[in-house]
């Protein structure tokens, strides 16, 4: 269910809050990811308490507040923390039947879906404020207090990790300062966030200072998550650790700094390049983590479909020319450059790379590293790299003209030069050039092809799992049509083995232009860059999001991850990207529609009460509490008389009963399903005509095809946005079956 309309009608309706001052709660909302009632609550507007009893009211489900109950540890334990705290969601009590689910916005069935799918047990919601959430999690997962270390004494990682040429260092802070650097526990905390961030695979680690504490996060898989809380008195000590071993000055404090290191771990040799910011509470840290002993894969190891590893490896054997990868940072082309040139490696070739900085060394190839303090830049480095005969040159970024200049020069004249830009597609790159300076005729003439990457993480191989993606995700992607029929769709569950993310490890996705004689035209009349984009495509281009829904049809990666690293734009000209947290809680006004004899207020007119019955009588059938409890409520709006049922076989006897005037059914439910309910329905002489709506959240054409065949007038996808649920009911309402009339076919 969307949740923005219908919680702010909600609220409006309950006289629990007027339009601007919902406006206003909305905006601190969308910028604090809260609860609306606690961002009512936190600008004086409503009491967070009544807002989340007037939902619960609203939707007929428990509003839980007040002393915290007992949760026994078993019932704690069948979700973990992580996940209940992102999902704003707690376990309180399960009967070995159903699961008593604590929730902040009831209105967000996704939860209740993921915590099935995650335990295999039903679960019921009921409805708390985020504040009393969050004493609740205080109780059932306590964090422990970073106050002490003497827990290094008998778990020391100094023994299996050590830095290599510690930096030397001279003083001008306090002596005291140097003391407490080289005290053995603080030297002991950096040797465990370092060893940790290593085991977990991390790509980086943030030290980011706080008011009242250091904050150690790691950067796994491409997310940021929070592994350590440091004690603030310890900040400056711990800092200055990892500003001395990576060879920076401890008494510059106002100055980004920056400086590098290597640790031997467990065997392996890790490169760090270390940085540091000042910040308004004390300078942040980031280390960036290398593993130099890293062996470089194949190309065709690299998660090339066949198509893409055959352009590419055509545009690889070209003689001269220029080749682009293009993604953000941290979309691993720099691997992806390493594998290329592993793969053309011979003894026949000068191959040479200008790098900043040399992340593996490759055996056989010339690598020269930039360092601006010595005068060697891009540009000036590759002045000198053309001056050493090669055959193949790699530069590491382009950054600004001069190089582009340099470059775009050295692949017209007998030279193969790979390099890497920052844009979003492939297409985009021509016009980043563009915007660098670069006349369209040079371009057009040295460029022969643009790979474009990203990163989307794997479903955990230790809980991955079928499962089909859902409604709002297909709908996102550009709907079903866009995704393969025979696809093997996968998701993974949460274990140990991934913390709970349900992901463990990455694979690329690629989107591969090869410049024909078409593109090339354009590119020379400076095109724009959909016109260049198009003619691509139409020369066997295939974009991103295609390689990921490819890729995800697999079960290598999910619809969600390609969405959450593509931004695209759909059919509707939409972006596609992670939605915000939906609000949630609202009043305790008794919100039970009365019968009135006044005309109903149409969709969207908060102030006008409803009719009662003069509409018509409408039986809702679905299984999930939630997304019946909304239906109703908004159907009862509009003045319809609403019955209900939680399943196929109990909406088949009232239905039979009352005769109502249309039957709103979701299709997969327990027992009796929406489709065998139909077919029983069309079998009765009295239910023959009646006027059937089918929800459902698998949206594919095999599905409509079934409901409709069934004898379904119409069909609708979840999530539904509840106004235009009401408006098909309506429609429906209004036209008239004769007795025995087939179904209209009608597309949701």
């Amino acid at each position: 269910m969307r949740a923005q309309g219908f919680v702010g009608d909600l609220l409006i309706r309950a006289g629990v809050v007027d339009a601007a001052g919902l406006a206003r709660a909305l905006e601190v909302q969308a910028t604090q990811a809260s609860t609306l009632g606690r961002a009512l609550a936190g600008l004086g507007l409503a009491d967070e308490s009544v807002v989340a009893a007037t939902i619960a009211s609203a939707l007929h489900l428990e509003y839980l507040g007040g002393e915290l109950p007992d949760v026994p540890d078993a019932v704690a334990a069948m979700l973990p923390v992580t996940f209940c705290r992102k999902r704003g969601a707690a376990p309180l009590a399960f009967d070995g039947k159903r699961l008593r689910l604590a929730v902040t916005n009831p209105v967000d069935d996704s939860v209740l879906r993921d915590v099935e799918f995650r335990t295999g047990k039903k679960a019921v919601a009921v409805v708390v404020t985020e504040s009393w959430l969050e004493k609740l999690f205080d109780r059932l997962y306590p964090a422990a207090p970073v106050s002490s270390y003497d827990m290094f004494q008998t778990a020391d990682p100094a023994g299996q990790i050590e830095a290599s040429g510690e930096a030397e260092y001279n003083l001008v802070d306090p002596a005291s300062l140097a003391k407490d650097v080289q005290l053995p526990p603080i030297v002991r905390l950096v040797n465990l966030i370092l060893s940790d961030a290593a085991r977990a695979g991390a790509s980086d680690v943030h030290i980011e200072p706080h008011e009242s504490q250091l904050q150690i996060r790691q950067r796994v898989d491409g997310l940021l998550h929070d592994v350590l809380a440091i004690p603030h008195h310890l900040q400056d000590a711990t800092i200055s650790r990892f500003k001395i071993i990576s060879g920076m000055d401890i008494s510059e404090r106002r100055k980004p700094q920056d400086g590098r290191s290597r640790l031997r771990f467990e065997g392996r040799r890790i490169d760090l390049r270390v940085s540091t910011m000042p910040t308004q509470f004390g300078e942040k840290v980031v280390i960036r983590l290398l593993n130099a002993d890293k062996a470089i894969a194949a190309i065709d190891q690299i998660g090339l479909s066949p198509e893409n590893l055959r352009l590419l490896r055509s545009l690889l054997s070209r003689p001269q020319g220029m080749i682009l990868l293009t993604g953000p940072t941290g979309s691993g082309k720099t691997s992806t450059l390493y594998s290329a040139l592993s793969s053309i490696k011979s003894s026949t070739n000068n191959i040479i790379t200008l790098e900043d900085p040399i992340e593996v060394q490759i055996p056989g190839v010339n690598q020269m590293q930039v360092n601006t303090r010595a005068g060697v830049t891009f540009a000036s480095g590759l002045r000198s790299i053309l001056r050493q005969d090669p055959n193949v040159i790699l530069v590491g970024e382009i950054r600004d003209q001069e190089t582009a200049d340099i470059a775009l020069g050295a692949a017209q004249t007998g030279h193969l030069l790979l390099s890497t830009l920052h844009t979003n597609d492939a297409t985009a790159t021509i016009t980043r050039l563009f915007d660098l300076g670069i006349q369209p005729f040079l371009i057009a003439s040295s460029l022969v092809g643009i790979v474009a990457q990203r990163l989307v993480r794997t479903p955990c191989s230790s809980c991955r799992v079928l499962q089909q993606p859902d409604a709002d995700t297909i709908e996102k992607i550009g709907g079903a049509s866009r995704l393969p029929s025979d696809g093997q769709w996968t998701a993974g569950r949460g274990c140990d083995q991934c913390g709970q993310s349900g992901y463990k490890g990455r694979v690329a996705i690629h989107e591969v232009l090869a410049v024909n004689d078409e593109v090339r035209e354009l590119i020379s009349g400076r095109a724009a860059e959909h016109a260049i984009r198009k003619a691509a495509q139409q020369g066997g281009m295939r974009l991103l999001l295609d390689d990921g829904i490819d890729k995800s049809a697999r079960g290598l990666t999910t619809l969600t991850e390609v969405l959450r690293v593509v931004s695209h734009g759909d059919p509707s000209g939409r972006v596609a990207v992670d939605p915000p947290r939906a609000p949630d809680n609202l009043p305790v006004p008794d919100l039970s529609p009365a019968p009135q004899t006044v005309a109903a207020a149409e969709p969207g007119d908060p102030g006008e009460p409803p009719r009662a019955a003069a509409r018509g009588r409408v039986l809702v059938v679905e299984d999930s509490a939630t997304v019946l409890s909304v239906v109703k409520y908004f159907l009862e709006l509009e003045g319809f008389d609403v019955l209900v049922a939680e399943n196929g076989l109990l909406g088949l006897e009232i239905a039979l009963r009352e005769c109502p005037d249309v039957i709103v059914s979701d299709v997969m439910m327990p027992g009796m399903g929406g489709v065998a309910m139909v077919k029983a329905l069309r079998a009765d002489a009295r239910t023959a005509a009646v006027r059937i709506l089918m929800l459902t959240s698998e949206a594919s054409v095999e599905s409509e095809t079934e409901g409709l065949a069934a004898g379904a007038d119409d069909y609708i996808l979840k999530p539904v946005e509840p106004r235009r649920l009401a408006a098909r009911v309506k429609a429906l309402r209004a036209r008239s079956r004769p007795s025995g009339q087939a179904p209209v076919m009608a597309k949701g």
